[in-house]
């Protein structure tokens, strides 16, 4: 029996794995990241309830940790050994890669795959401590692919993350000075920091601009932030608020639209404030002190604190928590950590058997309500594709039906309004988009809700999203152009003339064709305007000066160019 139910926790937690480090699959608008985490919670979902059903028929503890902690670790390193070769072989051009980078793995960008990688390395190393013979040269060569894969990646945050595990074992394992070892460590990560940095500048210059607008955000609302997504729904605003209080700064050619902000702990201060943070620091203490209780002997503690010490230092440069995999790897670190705690705690059968029967109740409930959000995200993926096919009139009753279920997906929203805007309902598009804005301050929601304004004539409302999606992201052509070609219609030619001024002399981040198009037509309609101003000005110059008579007389008449009388 207990075998038996060891073979489905195992194979479950196999699926729960591979589930969320490789599904992806085209039936999602978010082909790599949604289908990861449906598999991840509903695999887990059914391991919980598997668990919590055969406890009622076997008496103890039906799986021991201590005896599972190997083919745990097993799965785990054999997975991100497949997916680490995955990313080495789109390096050598051998597999593709999507979105333009060159290693993404089964992932959206590098820094999901190194993420996951990282988050899963420390758990070779309970072979490597553990074993002493053939299978420690395995797991080391192991190691060596996954490290060579983030290298390869150029995260820097998975680079980072990697390293200060290396130094936990360095610190751990090699018997010398603590005030040596802990001299040499920070050495060596303040070294690497200030390399990395200088690896790629811009882009961790462009982080600490979004670093500096999250601290604004945490300055208006420091006790309980901004609520849940609240980063996602403002943060964009405070960066165009500070390009329009600093037109002049550094870090116009740097700022982007941003959704993340590169930051898990900043992330945790803006959306639930320094109440957040509190509560992060209680259950912090909380682990610490568990830590305290277990045995150093036993590797399975080392591998969880060296994953949570991963993921934690992943955090402050990264968004690792995006993904279901990193989540899964955490969670059962902190399990493991707790578990050989031992804390003292018994409860009685009169209580445990309600609290199984309730916890099956909850479990089949959540499973009920997540699964037609995933049904409903599968039928969006379905009409989205038949929209962009041309047919966008028919798909639109089919964007109303989902929008009861899906109006918290801002993506949704956002895409319900291209759609209307694109079958000329420009009006139910600005209300929509509206919905979309509560949830999303966003650069291309912007430009919508511009066209939108602009399509119903209302000028004035156009002008002001032109405006603030070029104080979002001051690098881009497109608000600007829009809005010189704005004032042109409006016949407002010297606003026109001064907007084609700017894009002209506009420095470009990226050279494409679409901005070479927008300078050589702003060229052509300040070159048109001056040519028309010199021809204006030149007919009044040919038309017959009138001087002025004495009063009582006739005025006379002078072609241009004759000599006045004396």
């Amino acid at each position: 029996m207990h075998r038996a139910i060891n073979i489905v926790f195992t194979t479950l937690f196999f699926l729960i794995c591979a589930g969320s480090l490789f599904l992806s699959t085209t039936f999602f608008v978010s082909e790599q990241i949604a289908p990861k985490w449906y598999c991840a919670i509903f695999c887990t979902a059914t391991l919980f309830l598997a668990y919590v059903i055969f406890s009622f028929f076997t008496k103890g503890k039906m799986v021991a940790m201590e005896k599972s902690m190997q083919p745990i670790c097993l799965i785990v390193s054999a997975l991100c050994v497949i997916q680490a070769a995955y990313g080495i072989l789109q390096y050598a051009y051998v597999a593709s890669a999507g979105n333009g980078f060159r290693v993404t793995g089964s992932f959206d960008n590098p820094a999901g795959f190194a993420a996951c990688l990282c988050a899963g390395f420390p758990f070779l190393l309970y072979f490597i401590l553990c074993e002493k013979s053939w299978k420690l040269y395995l797991a080391i060569a192991a190691g060596i692919i996954v490290i060579a894969a983030v290298i390869f990646s150029a995260s820097r945050a998975g680079i980072i993350s990697l390293t200060a595990v290396g130094l936990a074992v360095f610190l751990y394992k090699v018997k010398v000075g603590v005030n040596w070892k802990w001299i040499a460590a920070l050495t060596l990560l303040l070294a690497l920091l200030s390399g990395l940095y200088f690896l790629k500048k811009d882009s961790a210059d462009g982080r600490l601009l979004i670093w500096r607008c999250s601290w604004e955000m945490v300055k208006d609302k420091p006790l309980l932030g901004h609520g849940h997504g609240g980063f996602k729904a403002g943060y964009m605003n405070y960066q165009a608020k500070y390009f329009e209080e600093h037109p002049d700064s550094e870090y116009a050619m740097l700022a982007d639209n941003v959704n993340r902000p590169f930051n898990e702990y900043v992330l945790l201060l803006i959306d639930y404030g320094l109440a957040g943070l509190l509560v992060f620091l209680i259950f912090g203490w909380f682990l610490w002190k568990s830590y305290r209780r277990c045995s150093r002997s036993n590797h399975a503690i080392h591998v969880a604190v060296c994953c949570l010490l991963s993921v934690g230092v992943f955090s402050p440069f990264s968004y690792p928590l995006t993904y279901p995999f990193v989540w899964i790897m955490a969670l059962l670190s902190i399990a493991v950590i707790v578990y050989h705690a031992k804390y003292p705690v018994k409860i009685s059968s009169r209580v445990l058997y309600p609290v199984k029967f309730f916890t099956i109740l909850a479990i089949l409930f959540f499973v009920r309500a997540t699964w037609p959000r995933m049904s409903n995200e599968i039928r969006w993926c379905k009409i989205a594709h038949q929209s962009l096919l041309g047919k966008t009139e028919q798909m639109l009753p089919e964007y109303e039906r989902l929008y009861p279920t899906l109006s918290n997906n801002e993506l949704f929203l956002y895409n319900y309004a291209a759609e209307l805007n694109v079958a000329g309902n420009y009006s139910e598009s600005l209300q929509i988009g509206k919905k979309c804005e509560q949830l999303w301050a966003d650069y291309d929601l912007q430009m919508l809700m511009a066209d939108n304004y602009e399509k119903l004539l209302r000028y004035s409302e156009a002008e002001q999203r032109y405006k603030r999606a070029a104080a979002m992201c001051p690098v881009k052509f497109m608000p600007l152009y829009k809005l010189a070609k704005l004032h042109e219609e409006q016949g407002n030619i010297a606003e026109a003339q001064e907007l084609a001024k700017i894009i002209i002399d506009k420095k470009v981040k990226i050279p494409s064709h679409a901005v070479a198009v927008i300078k050589h037509e702003m060229q052509q309609l300040v070159e048109r305007e001056e040519n028309r101003t010199s021809a204006t000005q030149c007919e009044a110059s040919e038309t017959p000066n009138i001087k002025v008579s004495r009063q009582g007389e006739a005025p006379e008449v002078q072609p241009h160019g004759s000599a006045l009388p004396p």
